[in-house]
């Protein structure tokens, strides 16, 4: 606690109680550990130097984008197919999907299992009947994608 003097308003030579923190203790020991710190920092930093062996792993290759196949109902009431943003038939939806995945994906353009074990994803319009899109399924299965994903549009908000 500290305390202070008072001229006037209380008795000859009492002192009164103030709530005032003391922070004179407190800045001294900061200051103290200001130092030690200063003093152990250069200790800490190393000057020998070593010979690091040379890394033999290979960076790993980057994960291939995303190839979408779209599917709606025409105005016509037919089915709209589209491979990314190119419109496509049923007969050249394969052709079309790897040429797709090679374009999305030029670091296994040249493997061809690389190329159709790529993941496929469908988005097809709600309106739209199932059949349509099993049809859909059944021509990139023919052309040798077994990875098949459907994408949903969240509407929860």
């Amino acid at each position: 606690m500290a305390g202070k003097l008072s001229s006037g308003g209380g008795g000859k030579g009492r002192l009164e109680v103030t709530a005032d923190p003391n922070v004179i203790p407190f800045i001294d020991v900061m200051l103290v550990l200001l130092i030690i710190f200063m003093i152990a920092a250069p200790i800490s930093s190393v000057d020998i130097e070593v010979n690091m062996p040379t890394s033999r792993i290979e960076p790993s290759k980057r994960p291939p984008r995303p190839t979408w196949i779209s599917v709606n109902q025409s105005p016509a009431g037919g089915v709209q197919v589209f491979v990314m943003n190119d419109a496509a038939t049923l007969d050249s939806l394969g052709e079309q999907t790897v040429e797709a995945v090679k374009l999305n994906s030029p670091q296994i353009a040249n493997d061809e299992y690389e190329v159709k074990d790529q993941r496929i994803y469908i988005r097809a319009d709600g309106e739209l009947e199932y059949r349509h899109v099993v049809r859909v399924m059944n021509r990139l299965q023919d052309a040798g994608f077994t990875k098949i994903g459907f994408v949903a549009e969240d509407r929860r908000m």
